[in-house]
């Protein structure tokens, strides 16, 4: 009868170990989902907060015109509209002769 008592206190221990267990593996998984979840909370705050200055910049209509023409190379009627291109180098070279 003794052993009996000792096999089921020895699988009662098990079940509630085995339950503890899987509580903890539960527990660290949730944490984990939960920086990784702070992480992706953040980059879209950020995120948020370039968005709402671009939207506070374009409510402008001066800028957003401004952004219009430099995108599309668009002219308002009797305006002009000059491109420039950077030329191939910004140094000179001199040519030398050699003086005798």
């Amino acid at each position: 009868m003794k052993y009996w008592k000792v096999i089921v206190f020895v699988a009662i221990a098990g079940i509630v170990g085995w339950g503890l267990l899987s509580l903890y593996q539960s527990r660290n998984a949730a944490e984990q989902q939960a920086t990784t979840l702070k992480v992706q909370y953040k980059q879209l705050q950020a995120q948020n907060q370039n968005l709402s200055s671009e939207v506070q910049y374009f409510q402008d209509p001066a800028n957003l015109i401004k952004q219009l023409k430099a995108q599309t190379n668009y002219k308002n009627p009797g305006e002009g509209l000059i491109i420039v291109v950077p030329g191939a180098s910004s140094t000179t070279s001199t040519a030398t002769g050699a003086q005798q």
